[in-house]
């Protein structure tokens, strides 16, 4: 009976790690990535080649230079110049009071009182 009450004592494997197979297949990965990389410069290479026409470069396209294409501004910020009429109003109500919606009886103050306002405390 003592046979039965203890079961058969089990193993454990010995830990394998299978070197070689890991540095074939490493070695496949670079040599992959080597003909690839140098199956595209080749491409690259034969179809800039094969775009030059007989008779000299392509003209640029007739859009460079503008200040938009499509709906793409193309200007610099430092070289865009706003319009003086549009720079003269926004200058105007920021100086003067007007109403922003007469029936909600909401104004819009000069910029100078609204920040001495708020450097008061005083809250609408």
């Amino acid at each position: 009976m003592s046979d039965q009450s203890h079961p058969p004592a089990t193993r454990a494997e010995p830990d394998r790690i299978g070197t070689p197979r890991i540095v074939a297949v490493g070695a496949a990965a670079l040599i992959l990535f080597a003909v690839a990389a140098w199956v595209t410069i080749r491409y690259g290479y034969d179809r800039t080649r094969s775009e030059v026409l007989p008779d000299g470069p392509a003209a640029p396209p007739s859009e460079i230079g503008l200040n938009k294409i499509g709906i793409v501004e193309q200007r610099l910020f430092s070289l865009a110049v706003e319009p003086a009429e549009w720079r003269q109003q926004q200058v105007h109500r920021l100086h003067t009071w007007g109403w922003v919606d007469r029936k909600a009886g909401i104004v819009h103050a000069p910029i100078d009182e609204a920040m001495a306002r708020v450097a008061r405390g005083d809250r609408p």
